[in-house]
């Protein structure tokens, strides 16, 4: 389990199953600029993105950050700018599908039917006048001891590809904030 922060995920998602967290320095001093480039990173900029998602069957036709949230159910959760942003889902229900989150409340209590609520934050920490590091965490709950086993076999699976992702994302968030 890595070491615990004290952002967003550690509000709205304190307990966690399974984590994966990924860091990087951008050579670009407004952190406000770097921030709102996070929030809506063009996808399509990346070939190993473009390519996973295909892979998977990801909807490919919204390629800026937020269209694909939105595309895929996930909601974000909540913002502290320039230094902090959280998106959120839970899966539950028939065929255990993605599910939109109604509000913070509503993530934060229980959720019948619920075998997972995913969330996953983007940090940012102005290191001097000229630098912003970006801290990037995924954790996943999964809810009762099947859902636990299911997800297991899955997260050894996708974990390094969601690893890629992410750290693709990390680099074209850094190349555009740095061009």
């Amino acid at each position: 389990m890595p070491v615990k922060s004290h952002g967003l995920l550690e509000h709205y998602l304190p307990r966690y199953t399974f984590a994966h967290r990924y860091k990087t320095v951008v050579h670009c001093g407004d952190i406000g600029r770097v921030y709102d480039i996070a929030r809506d990173v063009d996808l399509s900029r990346s070939r190993v993105i473009v390519l996973l998602f295909r892979l998977r069957g990801l909807p490919c036709d919204r390629w800026r950050a937020r269209a694909f949230c939105a595309a895929m159910h996930w909601t974000e959760l909540a913002q502290r700018r320039p230094t902090e942003f959280l998106v959120a889902y839970w899966r539950g229900g028939d065929g255990n599908r993605i599910r939109r989150i109604e509000d913070a409340a509503q993530f934060c209590g229980p959720l019948p039917g619920a075998t997972q609520k995913v969330g996953f934050t983007f940090r940012f920490r102005q290191l001097d006048a000229k630098r912003v590091e970006i801290d990037t965490e995924t954790r996943v709950l999964c809810i009762g001891a099947r859902s636990r086993l299911a997800f297991l076999g899955y997260w050894l699976m996708i974990k390094p590809f969601s690893g890629l992702v992410r750290k693709e994302i990390l680099r074209l968030i850094r190349r555009e904030a740095e061009s």
